[in-house]
This record gives structure tokens, C-alpha cells and sequence, in this order.
């Protein structure tokens, strides 16, 4: 379908990670279990829930790092149809400047 537009909830189109990206190794259940036993279940509620909120945090700033990134393209391919617009409507200037002045002399031979 050539006229059907993207779903925006593709992955292609979030910067969420496909592979693991980080070095962080899953402790044993046997670990996280006595972690749970000594510490208390609130307690480890806060610990992930702060684990979840820096996770996040760091995936937001590499998303707008890759926006930044791109937006620094756009901005300078704008900047050069800019100035190649402006080069056009020069050239259009000098060509009907000089039209008129032609147009000028024809009508002061008459």
C-alpha cells in the first residue's frame, strides 16, 4: 500500500532499545529473594521504582540526543535550500532589472 501511512507505533519509529545495551547482569532469583526477606518488600519497591526512574531517564536523554542530532541536519539542509532560494530570486532581480532597463530604452527611441 503506497498511499497507507506508517503506524507510529512501529519500533522503527521509538528509540527504545532492541538489544540489551547495558553491562548489568540479572542477579540469581535465590539473590533477589533474600534481598526481598532482608530488606522488606517496601523497601525493594523503592529501590526498583528509583532503578525504573534512572532507566528511563537515561533512555530520554539518548532519544533527544538523537533528535538534537537530527534536528542539526534538518536545520542545515534548510539553511542550504535557503540560500539557494535566495540565489534564485537574485538572479531573478537582475534578469527583470534588466528587462526593464530595455524596455526603457526601447520606449525613449520611439
Amino acid at each position: 500500500m503506497s498511499g497507507h501511512s506508517p503506524n507510529p507505533a512501529d519500533s522503527i519509529y521509538y528509540n527504545y532499545p532492541t538489544t540489551t545495551q547495558t553491562t548489568e547482569v540479572m542477579p540469581e532469583v535465590s539473590t533477589l529473594y533474600q534481598m526481598v526477606i532482608d530488606l522488606g518488600i517496601p523497601s525493594c519497591v523503592i529501590i526498583t521504582a528509583f532503578w525504573f526512574i534512572r532507566y528511563q531517564s537515561e533512555l530520554a536523554k539518548t532519544e533527544r540526543e538523537e533528535f538534537w542530532k537530527k534536528d542539526e541536519e534538518h536545520d542545515a539542509r534548510l539553511l542550504t535550500m535557503i540560500e539557494k532560494s535566495s540565489d534564485a530570486i537574485l538572479q531573478i532581480k537582475l534578469a527583470l532589472d534588466s528587462n526593464t532597463q530595455a524596455i526603457k530604452e526601447l520606449m525613449s527611441k520611439k
